[in-house]
């Protein structure tokens, strides 16, 4: 298991945000975008994110309740 989140979304397509967790919100989302496979998608299950930003970094983003 990989501890650095930088690391774990090395070369993945998507990234599933499952918990209200704090952390995610002051995460580099350019730095993960830009060592994704493309397409990047983001899946937010909590709505903590920035819908908005993500799309304007390139990521293709799905959250519940939007």
């Amino acid at each position: 298991m990989e501890e650095d989140a930088y690391e774990a979304c090395r070369d993945a397509h998507a990234i599933a945000v499952l918990t209200e967790w704090d952390e995610f919100k002051g995460y580099d989302w350019q730095r993960i975008y830009d060592n994704m496979l493309k397409p990047a998608h983001v899946f937010d299950g909590r709505n903590i994110l920035d819908r908005n930003k993500l799309e304007a970094i390139g990521f293709k983003v799905s959250a519940i309740g939007v």
